[in-house]
């Protein structure tokens, strides 16, 4: 006589059921509105996933990523190959491309990438409100169809958004640590560091120019400087030729066709100076007579909007996350490089200000995915050959998108000034992790 399999013991019943009833409830509990969202939030991220990032052209930096994790995890020698534009701590999310170690390694990411972006917005949901969260997703799945799922950069925007939420809750070393991993992964979020600090000083009622650095500031950017300092440094035992490669790799770029100044040198082939299209470093760019110029003075434009912001947030014109906000707008606004997926880097912390829909930004990452990859295919720029011009409504649409991009930077920029008294006074607080 068969006897049948005894049943799992009663606690773990419960324990499943408690998980699945919780599952539930949490659902049940959001507006119809919040389910017909995340509904068509999905919806549209499988659609990328199937319908574009499994096409012959979709998912090129995924086998870039997949190249390097492999280099360097089973090269030979292994653990000595970095990649050549990117930090050392990026092979943590290329080697997601391997677990886990499916051929299919494309969807294999996305769905790393997608669990990212629903805890996202969980978290926002949580932190923030249901408005906020539902605004982000829609605004990164219709500005980033192409590359949301494609790219690693909700990585450290993430460490933004965590850094900011940190500070809010006066945990600055834990905030400090958040931005040395997002330095390690992408180098941006090292323009931020002297918004944390500025923030910290107002926490203790201290200000900068009058008071000694007190020790909590002090040990918070000896955490990231010494952070960041070893791994790089871990990196040049590594690869001795190699681990400068994030920074002369970007410095050497030209103009990345989807940029600001490529927008304005474009402009000035209509002016009538020499310009033509370049493929290099795996992008489509746009170089001409007066490209250095703008260069120069794109980069002058980051180095003195950032000191702006942190002179409006030193003098209390400008609050905490506000500044953070801003100091990425400018950050993308001034590179000379725009892909697609650096609108990641700004629209969490700009919805987590605004809190609601904007006409500009919506207008912004609807040009946005037109242009890549829609326009890319439009235009037929595939492969490694450099075209012998760019058809005219590529360079123009980029153009308005970008035209749309400085109207919201300046606009946000204006909107959060602020007169002295409104920036909220803290008490000085005692904890040791302050």
């Amino acid at each position: 006589m068969r006897v049948p399999p005894s049943p799992p013991p009663s606690g773990s019943r419960r324990a499943r059921s408690g998980i699945i009833h919780g599952v539930i409830a949490s659902l049940t509990s959001w507006r119809p509105r919040d389910r017909v969202a995340l509904a068509m939030i999905g919806a549209t991220l499988l659609g990328s996933l199937a319908l574009y990032m499994h096409s012959a052209y979709g998912h090129g930096d995924i086998t870039l990523y997949h190249r390097y994790a492999k280099a360097f995890w089973l090269g030979s020698p292994p653990l000595r190959s970095l990649p050549a534009e990117y930090p050392l701590l990026s092979l943590l999310p290329f080697t997601l491309t391997l677990l886990p170690p499916l051929p299919d390694f494309v969807s294999v990411f996305a769905a790393w990438m997608a669990l990212l972006f629903v805890v996202g917005l969980v978290a926002i949901r949580r932190r923030e409100s249901a408005s906020a969260a539902e605004v982000c997703g829609v605004y990164l799945v219709l500005g980033c169809f192409g590359t949301l799922l494609g790219r690693y950069d909700l990585l450290p925007a993430a460490t933004t958004v965590l850094a900011y939420w940190l500070a809010k809750d006066r945990r600055f070393t834990l905030a400090y640590g958040m931005l040395a991993i997002g330095t390690l992964l992408k180098l941006y979020p090292l323009l931020l560091v002297p918004i944390l600090v500025l923030e910290q000083y107002r926490a203790l009622n201290l200000h900068v120019l009058r008071d000694r650095p007190p020790r909590a500031v002090l040990q918070g950017v000896a955490l990231f400087t010494g952070a960041v300092v070893a791994v790089f440094a871990v990196s040049a035992i590594l690869n001795p030729g190699g681990w400068l490669g994030p920074f002369t790799y970007n410095s050497q770029r030209p103009l990345q066709v989807e940029s600001v100044p490529a927008s304005l040198l474009w402009l000035s082939g209509l002016l009538g100076f020499p310009t033509a299209p370049d493929h290099s470093f795996h992008s489509y760019n746009l170089v001409g007579q007066i490209d250095g110029i703008l260069s120069g003075m794109t980069e002058l434009a980051l180095v003195a909007g950032c000191l702006w912001i942190y002179w409006r947030q030193l003098s209390g014109r400008m609050a905490f996350g506000r500044a953070l906000a801003l100091c990425l707008l400018v950050i993308v606004s001034t590179n000379r490089v725009f892909s697609p997926q650096y609108l990641m880097w700004v629209l969490p912390m700009v919805v987590i200000m605004e809190q609601e829909y904007d006409v500009t930004w919506l207008a912004i990452c609807a040009l946005t995915t037109v242009i890549f990859p829609y326009a890319y295919d439009w235009a037929g720029l595939h492969g490694t050959g450099t075209p012998a011009s760019y058809p005219l409504f590529f360079p123009a649409l980029i153009a308005v998108r970008n035209a749309l991009l400085l109207v919201a930077t300046l606009r946000f920029g204006q909107h959060s000034q602020l007169a002295r008294d409104t920036v909220p006074e803290l008490r000085a607080t005692r904890s040791p992790a302050a």
